[in-house]
């Protein structure tokens, strides 16, 4: 069996035996954004989908800012009419800010959230990220409201936690849940 090396414009589709054409080349177009006009999301527990977090805080250079040793979380969430949305935020600690991207579309039909999903969480670790997913809908409603208060993707740019004994409560709470998942 041999393999087709020519560029993606020249390959023809084969299905059944059949020659369906030409395959017109897929532009290309990341499916997470960078979208500078968000700074935070503001949500309530009910809206929460899901929420995967980074265990680790790997140094990450994010054009026009400094490298740092980021956060990283993917959270999806489900919209007024019904369809979903993801987003994933770097918290860049030093300036206390979030570096947000979002998906396009960013209304997600259920039949594409999963795969949408996926393709986000291969986007955290591709920048060095080691995820956690919280099981958000699993938890007590009080331990999503406090998850809920520690995400900086869902505070307020005033109230996200500025100083390093906040960061290394975060880290504490983020290794004992680590270490409860064995």
């Amino acid at each position: 069996m041999s393999t087709d090396l020519s560029p993606p414009a020249a390959r023809v589709a084969i299905t059944a035996g059949r020659r369906l054409g030409k395959l017109q080349p897929l532009p290309e177009v990341p499916l997470f954004q960078p979208d500078s006009s968000i700074d935070f999301v503001r949500v309530t527990r009910d809206q929460v989908v899901a929420i995967v977090e980074s265990i680790n805080q790997p140094q990450i250079s994010i054009p026009g800012k400094a490298a740092q040793a980021v956060q990283g979380h993917l959270c999806s969430l489900r919209n007024p009419n019904g369809s979903l949305s993801i987003y994933i935020s770097l918290y860049l600690p030093q300036s206390a800010e979030n570096v947000v991207y979002v998906h396009e579309p960013r209304e997600l039909a259920i039949e594409e959230y999963r795969s949408a999903e996926v393709q986000g969480l291969h986007f955290l670790e591709s920048m060095g990220f080691m995820l956690d997913n919280l099981r958000f809908r699993n938890l007590s409603p009080e331990l999503q409201e406090r998850s809920l208060e520690r995400v900086p993707l869902f505070c307020p740019p005033q109230s996200r936690p500025k100083s390093a004994a906040s960061a290394h409560a975060q880290s504490e709470s983020t290794l004992a849940r680590l270490l409860m998942s064995f």
